[in-house]
Formats: C-alpha cells, sequence, structure tokens
C-alpha cells in the first residue's frame, strides 16, 4: 500500500505526478479560458481589443479573462445581454472592484426588456455616467429628508443656527432653489459686491464707483445671491436669499428688512438694466399670523409680498418662502425620476448622507449617529412630506 504521508522512497515521484497533473490541468484552464475569449470576440461582445497596449492595460484585460471566464456560466443570453454583462463587468473591475459581485448579482437578474433598455443607454452615454447621475437624484432625495428634519423636528430644529449650519449647508446645496442656480453663487456679500456681482452676470466691468448703501445709509449684508441667464428670453435673473434660523417665525420686521433691499437696488442707478429681474426671498420655517394677510392678497400668488411697478432699471418682487413649499417644489421636480430608481430614502439613510457631505457644519448633536427617533413636528404642520 502507497501512504502518502510522511517521506517514502516514492515521495519525489508523487510530487513530481502532482506538479505535472496540475501544470497540465492549468494549461487545460487557459486554453479553455482563450478558447471562450475567442468566441467573445467572434461573437462581438468582448470589451476589449484583442491585444492590450501597455502593461496597466495587459495586466487589467488579464484580470478582466480570469473573472469573467470563471463566471462563464452566468453569462447567458442574446448578444446583447452578454455584451452588457462583459462591460458592466469590465467598468466594475475598474471603478468599483469591491461593490463588482454585488453589481453584476443586479445585472444578472434584469429581465429581457430592462436588459434592452440599459443597452439602449448605453449607447447614448456611458455607463460611469448613468450612475452618476443616479447618484445625484438619491443623494438630493436624501438632502430633502434631511433638510426636512433639521428645520422641522422639534428636538432639532431649536439647535440649528442660520449661519453656522444652515446657511454653509445650503451654499453646497443651490440646487434647491432651481437647478439654474446651481454652480453660480456669492454668499455674505454686501450690497456693493452685490453690485459687483450683477455687473459682472451682465458682462460688464464689475468695479464699482462707490459704496451702496440701504436706504437707511448703512451697510447691509445679504445671505445668499444667485444668478442665472436666461437665454430663451434674453435676460439675467438675480435671486437674492435672506434666511433665518428654524425657530425664527416670519414677522413684519424680517421681511421689512428683505424690502430694504429691494429698495436698495430700485435706488441705485448703478444697478440699472432693463432685462433683469431681482427676485428677494426670505426664507423661514412659519409665518407668524400677522404676517400672512399681506402674503395672501387677490390677484397675486401666494408669498408675493412687494412688486413695485417695473421701473426703467429693474424688474423686483420680494417674496417670503417657507421650508415647506421650497421643499415640496424640489420634490416635485425629482419625483419622475424617483418613481424610475424607486428610492424613498429613510431619515437614517437621510442623516448618513448630511454626515458624509456636510459633517463639518452640523450641530453637536447630529454629527454621530444615534438611534433615530420618530421624526416629530409638533405645532408646525409641515406640508411638504
Amino acid at each position: 500500500m502507497i501512504t502518502l504521508g510522511g517521506d517514502t522512497p516514492l515521495t519525489p515521484l508523487l510530487r513530481t505526478a502532482r506538479e505535472w497533473i496540475g501544470a497540465r490541468l492549468e494549461e487545460r484552464r487557459r486554453r479553455q479560458r482563450r478558447q471562450l475569449v475567442e468566441r467573445w470576440i467572434e461573437e462581438g461582445v468582448y470589451p476589449y481589443p484583442r491585444r492590450a497596449e501597455g502593461d496597466q492595460a495587459r495586466a487589467e484585460q488579464a484580470t478582466f479573462d480570469l473573472v469573467a471566464t470563471s463566471i462563464n456560466r452566468h453569462i447567458t443570453g442574446d448578444r446583447t445581454k452578454k455584451r452588457l454583462t462583459l462591460s458592466l463587468l469590465q467598468n466594475s473591475l475598474r471603478h468599483n472592484p469591491d461593490e463588482m459581485v454585488e453589481i453584476l448579482e443586479k445585472v444578472l437578474s434584469l429581465g429581457g426588456d430592462d436588459v434592452s433598455h440599459l443597452h439602449g443607454l448605453l449607447q447614448q452615454t456611458s455607463l460611469s455616467n448613468i450612475i452618476r447621475a443616479s447618484s445625484i437624484v438619491t443623494s438630493r432625495l436624501q438632502f430633502l429628508t434631511a433638510l426636512e428634519h433639521l428645520v422641522f423636528d422639534v428636538d432639532i430644529y431649536g439647535v440649528v443656527k442660520e449661519r453656522d449650519h444652515l446657511h454653509k449647508i445650503l451654499e453646497r446645496e443651490l440646487w434647491i432653489f432651481g437647478e439654474e442656480f446651481n454652480m453660480m453663487r456669492s454668499s455674505e456679500i454686501g450690497l456693493t459686491r452685490m453690485l459687483e456681482h450683477h455687473r459682472r452676470a451682465l458682462g460688464w466691468d464689475p468695479t464699482p464707483d462707490g459704496p451702496v448703501r440701504a436706504v437707511d445709509g448703512s451697510i447691509r449684508r445679504v445671505d445668499l445671491m444667485l444668478s442665472a441667464e436666461s437665454h430663451e428670453h434674453d435676460r439675467v435673473r438675480h435671486l437674492v436669499i435672506e434666511l433665518k434660523a428654524p425657530a425664527v417665525d416670519a414677522d413684519r420686521e424680517q421681511a421689512l428688512q428683505v424690502d430694504d433691499y429691494m429698495q436698495a437696488v430700485l435706488n441705485e442707478p448703478r444697478f440699472a438694466n432693463v432685462e433683469t429681474t431681482w427676485d428677494f426671498y426670505l426664507v423661514v420655517r412659519s409665518v407668524k399670523d400677522r404676517l400672512m394677510p399681506a402674503l395672501r392678497q387677490a390677484n397675486k400668488p401666494e408669498g408675493l409680498y412687494s412688486e413695485p411697478t417695473q421701473y426703467e432699471h429693474a424688474s423686483v418682487r420680494v417674496w417670503v418662502r417657507t421650508w415647506s413649499e421650497i421643499l415640496r417644489e424640489a420634490k416635485q421636480r425629482l419625483e419622475f425620476v424617483k418613481k424610475g430608481i424607486d428610492h424613498n430614502p429613510s431619515l437614517e439613510q437621510a442623516l448618513a448622507y448630511l454626515r458624509h457631505r456636510h459633517g463639518d457644519l452640523l450641530p453637536d448633536q447630529l454629527r454621530q449617529p444615534a438611534a433615530v427617533p420618530t421624526p416629530r413636528t409638533g405645532a408646525a404642520h409641515n406640508p411638504a412630506v
């Protein structure tokens, strides 16, 4: 009887035999992989050139061949599905190797129509762009849920400050006020800087001749100034936003503060341009009862506080907007895509996004994960939900 344990006269022979058999089996596997890759090339589903150029490209292709041929039994279906699966595998190896298995499981479970739709998208754009677009929508839905929590939860909104928290967070999420403002901003600027921003948006020399002052002669600051140019109507639109902490309800005093900014524009000839529209927003969690009649006037949109007759140099409006309205409008803009990606973020997911994206700007109470309570809005009903 030949025993395999311990040294015997046959040990060298057995070791040689094992090595020879192992080499033959590995050669057979390599040959089968080459044959499979050749078949994919002939079918037109292989995502690489026949021979890659450069050491890095060859290493990536060799890794792809090893992984793809190892899961060959799962790469089934017609030519379209095979090409899609192999392309996704290639993209996963390049950009998301840690998530490759999960991605493949999702793709391999797709139905025929979904495969065709995804294939059609990939004919028009890259997988990276599709992933990036979905990621943007998902992040925005999470942010809306998180912002709703910040400004309405009775245990939280009292510690959220205007400048330390809300203002700085919104500087990174300007899309919430409209996609046209997403990349155009000035923050915490005086009226003179506002004039510079305005003139620059029009393509003029931005250097002012002197300071711009409010009606009372003071130097005022605005929280956010956003600008967008409408090419369709050949106009420049400025959005000037005055934020208040969630604990501050809008009253006549706050509305008059924003009205003063509007008067500074109307009274300053250097803001002159007939194709310019100015919207001034006072953004708050809620509005006090004695201000409500001024915001609900006949034949005017709700929330419009002041709209003087259009002057020769500008069209100007002052609005009092609640976070409920702004959140509802932002959700409506995302609603169609939200249904398509079937994503309704939980509060826990939303707060995780908030910590990841804005952790350095959050109140101490929100910087560390904790048991997520059931959101409570107290007496202030939030119609944005």
